[in-house]
């Protein structure tokens, strides 16, 4: 389970973007994301996608 505001990439990829998780919206019942390069590039995901943490970049 990610915390809000850790990092995460949607495929185990080193070129993938960096995704940033944010709040939880109860009407979409989703979760807010934003690209870590881009604030205004939101896209909302369900709580159950797989996602990859533990990478540096």
């Amino acid at each position: 389970m990610l915390k809000r505001g850790e990092f995460f990439r949607l495929t185990p990829s080193d070129t993938a973007p960096v995704w940033v998780r944010g709040e939880y919206s109860r009407e979409a019942k989703k979760y807010s994301t934003h690209r870590f390069d881009d604030v205004n590039h939101e896209r909302l995901l369900r709580g159950e996608q797989l996602v990859w943490v533990g990478f540096t970049f």
